[in-house]
């Protein structure tokens, strides 16, 4: 189920939110008569426990059961999002059956045990086939989140390997700033937050005297008079403000990304 078809691959293919919620309804279905969500849920073909719709509430703070009868309103991006993480973090795959029997003599079928992570790995492909269409692309992550995949043409850079440097003072920070900018409900503070967080790796590797080594005294300059002409550090009198922020914070998060690929490759190559 994780084949991604030729209309996706090639980005001919985009839905509203409505259909997105129509593809859900038949995740749930597809899903639930396989026993997908009986091991946590006790839900199955022909039961839905009352207790289920008060645990949605108090998680996601929202009943969407049964899921086939939302309300017009109620169909929104965070919605239909908020319940494929709820339905993720409920879901095992079930593995053999075998016959018991009730108290009372009655014999009946039970599964002898349930596979989390298979169960996990199934339906976030399931879930990926879906919302890998809507806007400019989203994915569900092993942790559960759905995190945008980013305009057409730059997946691949925040999807690109975070290499092995530094942990603490790097690597780690990196991945943060990634997981940040990512994060589908980020507010304009943050997108520019997360610009700072990798501007910051490059002050560290001018501290240590390692950038450097990997770019020229030009090129160095000029990463810093980004964060500085752009109104994201150190204000004075020379910066820029009658500009759209969503659109170069944008480019200057994907900027640096490319560029800290560079640098810590490079070191890497030349064992600093």
């Amino acid at each position: 189920m994780k084949r991604i078809y030729y209309s996706s691959r090639n980005k001919k293919s985009s839905v509203d939110i409505y259909q997105v919620y129509v593809q859900l309804q038949s995740l749930f279905l597809y899903f639930r008569n396989k026993d997908f969500f009986y091991e946590k849920l006790r839900i199955s073909s022909g039961y839905m426990p009352e207790e289920v719709s008060h645990k949605a509430v108090f998680e996601i703070k929202f009943n969407p059961f049964p899921i086939n009868k939302w309300d017009r309103l109620d169909i929104n991006e965070d919605k239909v999002f908020d319940t494929m993480e709820f339905l993720y973090h409920h879901v095992s795959k079930p593995g053999e059956q075998t016959w018991m029997q009730s108290e009372t003599g009655i014999d009946y079928q039970e599964y002898i045990d349930f596979d989390e992570d298979l169960g996990k790995q199934e339906f976030r492909d399931a879930v990926n086939m879906i919302i890998n269409d809507y806007d400019v692309g989203f994915e569900l992550v092993p942790t559960g989140e759905i995190l945008a995949k980013g305009n057409n043409g730059l997946e691949e850079i925040l999807e690109a390997e975070i290499p092995e440097y530094d942990n603490l003072n790097i690597d780690t920070k990196v991945k943060n700033a990634i997981k940040k900018w990512k994060n589908r409900n980020l507010s304009a503070s943050e997108r520019k937050q997360a610009v700072l967080d990798l501007a910051d790796v490059f002050e560290w590797l001018k501290k240590t005297d390692k950038l450097s080594e990997a770019l020229d005294k030009k090129d160095e300059s000029a990463l810093f008079e980004i964060a500085n002409n752009f109104s994201l550090r150190h204000h004075n009198p020379n910066q820029k403000s009658n500009y759209d922020t969503n659109i170069w914070h944008s480019w200057i998060f994907h900027f640096y990304l490319a560029t800290y690929h560079a640098v810590i490759r490079t070191l890497k190559k030349k064992g600093i």
